[in-house]
């Protein structure tokens, strides 16, 4: 009978690989952020954590003047599975709580970046922090270098956008 108990149930193997499949998610949306990282020269943190939960990845800006702080972007990678309300406030609380500067939400999909943006942006705009500037949400598609699209480039030489390129 005590044999029975030590082995996990059907709904605990289930759970558990579950819980596998959205590590496994979470580092390969993590892996083109820690890649780009290094190559920005950047020092990069994987787990950052300060006592409020992790951070996946961490980006540190050091500026190269004592007087000046360092600058921290931090990336936390949401899957579509465990995605709620309450997992985009709880995103937010412990990147302000862990210091970060600037957060990035990396999601796997475009319809996941919308629906995500849309929350963030239907979140009370009078308060002394505004979210949508505080938040970014993206896909690891979109971290792709643009180098080398003439669309962009065309774009400029026909009308000024006073974007820098």
């Amino acid at each position: 009978m005590s044999q029975q108990q030590d082995r996990p149930s059907a709904a605990e193997e289930e759970e558990e690989q579950n819980t596998q499949e959205r590590f496994h998610l979470i580092d390969t949306l993590k892996a083109p952020i820690i890649q780009m990282g290094r190559d920005l020269g950047c020092e990069v943190i994987e787990n950052y954590d300060l006592g409020a939960g992790p951070i996946h990845v961490t980006w540190v800006f050091k500026p190269g003047s004592e007087s000046l702080p360092d600058m921290r972007l931090g990336f936390i990678c949401l899957t579509k599975e465990y995605y709620s309300e309450s997992s985009l406030n709880e995103s937010i609380a412990r990147a302000m709580l862990n210091l970060i500067d600037k957060l990035v939400l990396v999601v796997p999909s475009e319809s996941m970046t919308k629906k995500i943006s849309d929350s963030i942006k239907s979140m009370p705009d009078k308060s002394i922090l505004q979210l949508r500037k505080y938040i970014t949400v993206l896909t690891p598609s979109t971290l792709v270098s643009k180098v080398g699209i003439e669309g962009s480039r065309e774009r400029d030489s026909q009308q000024q956008t006073g974007e820098v390129i």
